[in-house]
């Protein structure tokens, strides 16, 4: 008789610990499920938003695309432009299939060499996309704004294109329609017309971006509920078999004992709030304080990794400016000046104009910074920068090609003369005193510049460079002998 109440409580201990074996499998399944359709979600989730997002940036790429070929049509009455412009609208209005490759770089591609034969897509309609798409009213009102903007705006760009037109007519093209067509498609009317399409497509990017995160946040914190809560089961499951199957049948008698003695302790009410231990408590707590510490781990080590990328795009950022600009003046380097230099050849050669560099060399720059030191010479380096560039044109360009040396880029300049002209400005403005902060005095600075003309001169970026170089140093031999001669 005194052995079946120990063979009672083994088979309640042994059912018991079989009932919470099956209500971790099934918490742990339940879990698992919930976390596949959770992540399901957040794929088609993140599906809708990016399809809906392209429609967005497809709709102000091809408004975009339309006011580039409308433009260049005006500017080169290439019939290629006007073909194009009808191309982009066929396609936007579901009369035409998007070739395939169609992206952001596609007209680049296809205006620089003939397009590759590809298989189309299926042609649909910018409006008809938009419904499918299933954005919110207040979305689709935007986007249906824009839309009847940007169609509105074709017009315009329909009748500037218009005015250019003169195939089929024997009468030349008056300058007095170019220079309409040009007002109409880059004046303020024009630009505030597409501003107002551009509104519009910005506040339904923000919208959509800002609901997408709305619904994903919550949804993230339930996921990462739910796997710390499945990773748990799923620990607490393996650690049950494993007690089961290793230490069960040699701990029965002591836990026996302790439940009855429990048993007996609780039916007297005397057990004063004390549970039993049966050994593996302290374990789970561990298994618990490890699982918080890994979670722990891994929150500081995605932290460091945001922060990481985050220090990596900055760097990127840096690097980038750096490789364009001086680090001291912050004007253009040699490597955008010639980037610079080749596409203003480019124009010129299309437009038949002229342009001209002027190579400055400082002369009396390094008895300065040998006297008052770096700090003193980065001052007048400075001063010099601001000075030749606020005395330019929005199109010209000066950049620093190193040490005391900078190149001036003079676009749509046609003569020697008046190069020569800008080139004495500089010269005045140089010689005026620059005021030296960190000494406290005022310093003057002289320069040689040497000046080279496309297309008298040269036709290409290297011989404009080789004579701008050499006409400095014949205008720096030249101030040597004035200054001889003076003395």
């Amino acid at each position: 008789m005194s052995a079946s109440p120990a063979t009672m409580l083994f088979r309640t201990k042994l059912a018991l610990n079989l009932i919470a074996q099956i209500v971790l499998v099934l918490v742990t399944t339940a879990a698992m499920g919930y976390l596949v359709a959770g992540y399901r979600s957040v794929m088609e989730q993140q599906r809708l938003f990016m399809q809906r997002d392209q429609l967005v940036a497809q709709l102000q790429r091809s408004s975009d695309e339309l006011t580039r070929m409308a433009r260049l049509f005006v500017v080169s009455r290439d019939p290629q432009f006007a073909d194009h412009y009808r191309e982009v609208s066929r396609m936007r209005d579901g009369l035409q299939a998007e070739p395939e490759g169609y992206d952001e770089v596609y007209w680049d591609l296809a205006l620089d060499q003939p397009r590759a034969a590809g298989r189309p897509a299926v042609a649909r309609s910018m409006q008809e996309r938009m419904v499918e798409a299933g954005f919110d009213p207040d979305d689709y009102a935007r986007l249906a704004e824009a839309l009847r903007r940007s169609e509105a705006l074709m017009k315009t760009e329909q009748q500037a294109m218009g005015r250019v037109d003169t195939r089929g007519s024997s009468h030349p093209l008056a300058e007095e329609d170019w220079k309409d067509a040009l007002e109409m498609l880059h004046g303020p009317a024009y630009r505030h017309a597409k501003a107002e399409i551009m509104g519009p497509l910005r506040a339904v990017r923000q919208s959509l971006k800002a609901g997408h995160e709305a619904w994903l946040q919550p949804l993230q914190d339930n996921l990462r509920f739910t796997a710390w809560l499945a990773i748990v089961c799923l620990v607490l499951t393996a650690g049950n078999a494993v007690f089961m199957a290793l230490r069960y049948d040699r701990s029965v008698r002591r836990p026996v004992e302790l439940l009855r003695h429990w048993a007996k302790q609780v039916r007297k009410g005397q057990q004063q709030g004390q549970r039993i231990s049966l050994g593996h408590s302290s374990e789970f707590g561990e298994l618990s304080q490890a699982i918080d510490e890994m979670a722990e781990s891994v929150e500081r080590s995605l932290d460091e990794l945001k922060e990481e990328v985050a220090r990596r795009a900055r760097a990127e950022q840096v690097v980038r400016h750096l490789a364009n600009h001086d680090a001291l003046t912050g004007l253009p380097s040699l490597r955008l000046l010639h980037d610079r230099l080749d596409r203003a050849l480019a124009q010129a050669q299309r437009k038949n104009q002229g342009l001209a560099l002027i190579f400055v060399d400082l002369n009396d720059f390094k008895p300065i910074n040998d006297r008052y030191g770096h700090e003193a010479g980065d001052q007048v380096l400075k001063v010099v920068a601001q000075r030749l560039a606020a005395s330019l044109r929005e199109a010209d360009t000066v950049g620093r090609i190193g040490g005391d040396e900078f190149l001036v880029l003079l676009p749509d300049v046609d003569s020697l003369a008046q190069a020569q002209q800008v080139r004495a400005k500089l010269v005045a403005l140089l010689e005026q005193p620059i005021f030296i902060s960190v000494h406290n005095l005022a310093v003057r600075v002289s320069a040689a510049m040497g000046i080279a003309v496309y297309p008298a001169m040269a036709n290409d970026a290297q011989g404009l460079m080789r004579i701008a170089d050499q006409d400095m140093y014949r205008d720096k031999a030249e101030q040597k002998t004035r200054s001889t001669a003076a003395t």
